[in-house]
């Protein structure tokens, strides 16, 4: 599948600001599963500076300082990107939840230690008690671990009730549990949690999923949204991404951004600013199929 995202964020303040410094996480990754063939990053006003680095998750960061006085920021994203697959060939993967860790200590043990801050608690990531409780119902040694980590996405997707006004950047995870409320961002952060309480390691990812509009409807510019799910470690393959919003596999119709360890590492626009007062923030994705197809999905079931 190949795409092209275009990505619109306008910040209107209240009082104008004076100057301002940003951090742009937008440009999507190129990887094994996908490939960035352009990106193209426009701001209005000009900035006075524009740097790109890569952070240490391997993701592309553009920094841009605005020095003149402005009421209004429009960050404009335009992406092309091919998807040739993130969906694992894992249907005979059987090692159980214990055996699963033994392994991934061997790998720490013996020098590879790149999936170890995967495995503990992070910014957005706290593991109560509340969050050791749901772990334990799913992460028990002698469960197949991959079916564990399906058996637990399903569970977020069916007990927990999509609501974009329950939550915010710093609802706690007990809450959302308890509540059972929030959206993507909160369904990915639970699941991390619940692996890293048993000490797995997940990463929190950011992106985009296709939507498709009702049938016989056109597809609406600027109505889709980004996207949050979950990459799990799992020894001999390697890691796998599952939607626990969608319930799925993510496959030919997520395309990723960036990774971390939660959202605090992958926010796809944050900054400091003098001035401002409040603000309001609209955000317009859209996500065009530019070679139209059909993709099979790969529901959560073991």
């Amino acid at each position: 599948m190949r795409y092209q995202i275009h990505h619109r964020t306008t910040y209107d303040y209240s009082y104008p600001v004076s100057v301002s410094h940003h951090a742009a996480t937008l440009r999507p990754l190129t990887d094994s599963g996908q490939t960035c063939n352009s990106f193209d990053l426009r701001i209005d006003p000009q900035p006075s500076d524009l740097l790109q680095r890569t952070d240490f998750f391997d993701n592309t960061v553009q920094l841009f300082s605005i020095q003149d006085s402005h009421e209004r920021l429009v960050v404009d994203a335009n992406s092309d990107v091919t998807v040739q697959s993130k969906f694992r060939p894992i249907e005979g993967y059987r090692l159980t939840v214990g055996d699963s860790l033994e392994r991934i200590r061997t790998e720490w043990s013996s020098g590879k230690i790149d999936t170890v801050q995967y495995a503990y608690p992070s910014p957005h990531v706290v593991l109560s008690d509340t969050v050791r409780q749901l772990s334990e119902k799913f992460f028990r040694p002698n469960q197949d671990f991959v079916g564990a980590a399906c058996a637990l996405a399903a569970h977020i997707h069916d007990a927990f009730e999509f609501d974009s006004s329950a939550t915010d950047v710093s609802t706690p995870i007990d809450e959302v549990i308890e509540t059972k409320r929030g959206v993507c961002q909160d369904y990915a952060h639970v699941m991390i949690a619940a692996l890293r309480a048993a000490r797995l390691p997940a990463r929190y990812v950011s992106g985009y999923i296709l939507t498709h509009p009702p049938e016989g409807q056109p597809r609406l510019v600027g109505a889709d949204a980004s996207h949050a799910w979950v990459s799990v470690y799992a020894p001999e393959v390697g890691w796998i991404e599952i939607d626990p919003t969608n319930r799925q596999f993510c496959h030919l119709e997520h395309v990723k951004v960036a990774v971390g360890r939660d959202y605090s590492d992958v926010s796809m626009i944050r900054g400091a600013l003098t001035g401002g007062d409040q603000h309001e923030i609209a955000i317009e994705v859209t996500m065009t199929p530019l070679n139209p197809q059909k993709p099979e999905r790969y529901t959560l079931s073991w």
